[in-house]
């Protein structure tokens, strides 16, 4: 495959502007570096992992796209792995700079995080608070958080309504890697109180505490 196209650099107002006129932005940091503070309405799929496969499943293929990076060589990498998944209207990309996109007064947001540790604590101080089970269904019913809801992310958009808006949730996968995904996404076209459990079920499996397993006979 030939060389694709160098990458535009775009200023943070740009970034606005092009959000504004219909692109998504593609936030390719870290979960936690995310989390923390993001452009609002942006979704987060992490280059560690199967990135061009999420982007391909979730992201409509004529959709146009601003990338947000950590740095040049990120953004460069996030253009050459969506080109080879057929990703064409890749508009340019901006630095991830909380400072300028403060001083462009850009609507921001951040996530919050979760350790397994807060959950229970959480669970007991409100009862409400909705588990949200993000990984497939396979892993789903090897065991799953007690009271947890299957939401499969490649299943998000389609199945969100099984997430009431007007309760938290808290969202986990296996590793905290779709997690982040899916709360992006559930919180592009909502203001709903979404959090993550970053360690997920392998973290929460690993100290012992109880799961289910369904009775699939």
């Amino acid at each position: 495959m030939a060389e694709s196209t160098k990458l535009s650099l775009l200023t943070a107002a740009q970034l606005a502007e092009e959000q504004r006129k219909g692109a998504l932005l593609l936030d390719t940091r870290s979960a936690e570096q995310f989390a923390r503070l993001h452009v609002r309405g942006s979704i987060q799929i992490g280059l560690v992992g199967p990135f061009a496969s999420w982007a391909a499943m979730l992201v409509k293929p004529d959709q146009k796209l601003a990338i947000v990076a950590a740095d040049e060589q990120s953004a460069e990498e996030t253009h050459l792995r969506l080109a080879r998944v057929g990703f064409d209207r890749v508009i340019g990309y901006s630095l991830a700079n909380e400072t300028r996109w403060r001083e462009e007064n850009i609507d921001l947001a951040s996530i919050r995080i979760s350790h397994i540790g807060d959950v229970k604590p959480a669970l007991a101080c409100d009862p409400s608070l909705q588990l949200v089970d993000v990984r497939s269904r396979a892993e789903w019913l090897k065991g799953h958080l007690p009271g947890a809801i299957s939401l499969p992310l490649s299943d998000i958009e389609s199945s969100a309504q099984l997430i009431d808006p007007s309760k938290p949730s808290l969202v986990y996968c296996h590793e905290g890697f779709r997690a982040t995904t899916a709360a992006s996404i559930l919180l592009r076209e909502s203001s709903s109180d979404v959090g993550i459990m970053i360690d997920g079920f392998e973290g929460w499996s690993a100290s012992g505490l109880p799961f289910v397993v369904p009775n699939t006979e």
